[in-house]
């Protein structure tokens, strides 16, 4: 009888111990889980609408003026603008920056010639369609900002073959606006023989049509 006595209160503390364990498991799963697409109210979703086109005309005009466009030459005459999807509040995301565990430098492919250095920041995730995935961030080695190229299904039919690029920015609190409404070609696209693109990594490769952001440039034109 004194052995279960003394008994219950050790088995009371393992009960609390399980119990804290399996909450902080499934608090971590919380706050790790992949975001699926940013809910926007109407307001928002115009001021959003607006700010991507705003920023698709300021890139056609950039890409018309001779000594700012990564146009040939010959082609900056007859442009009549980039081509891209309609814009796709579906495929915006507010997800946290995960930071690398080492800020590894790592070696990404040219188109020609050898592989040039960059460094891993960390990762973004989201969910998709509902499935989950996960980008690598690399930043330039020796400089900042944040940066991710990636291959998506895609790239057969509508956008350039060689992969698209995405600007990031974290905020003050970590995270990051995951927007392939603002994905756009490498300027290898443009003019291939002026140019010497930087190509996604394997890992980065998505295995859906990423319907949003810039199509391929030579296609149309």
């Amino acid at each position: 009888m004194l052995q279960r006595r003394a008994l219950r209160p050790a088995l009371a503390v393992i009960l609390l111990l399980l119990a804290a364990g399996v909450f902080a498991l499934a608090a971590c799963s919380r706050r790790t889980e992949a975001p699926g697409p940013l809910a926007m109210d109407q307001a928002e979703n115009e001021r959003w609408e607006i700010a991507l086109v705003e920023m698709r005309i300021e890139k056609n005009e950039a890409f018309a003026t001779p000594g700012r466009s990564p146009l040939a030459a010959d082609r900056i005459p007859g442009f009549e603008g980039l081509n891209y999807y309609f814009p796709e509040p579906g495929l915006r995301f507010r997800t946290p920056l995960v930071p690398a565990a080492h800020a590894d430098t790592v070696m990404l492919a040219k188109a020609k010639g050898p592989s040039v250095p960059y460094v891993r920041r960390g990762s973004v995730a989201f969910r998709h369609e509902g499935r989950d995935y996960t980008l690598a961030v690399f930043g330039p080695a020796g400089g900042p900002g944040l940066w991710v190229p990636f291959f998506d299904a895609s790239n057969r039919d509508e956008t350039y073959q060689g992969g698209r690029y995405l600007d990031l920015e974290a905020d003050a609190d970590g995270m990051i606006d995951l927007d392939f409404n603002y994905a756009y070609n490498p300027y290898c696209d443009y003019d291939a023989d002026r140019w010497n693109c930087t190509l996604p990594p394997a890992e980065n490769a998505l295995p859906f049509a990423v319907t949003a952001g810039e199509k391929r440039f030579s296609a149309g034109h």
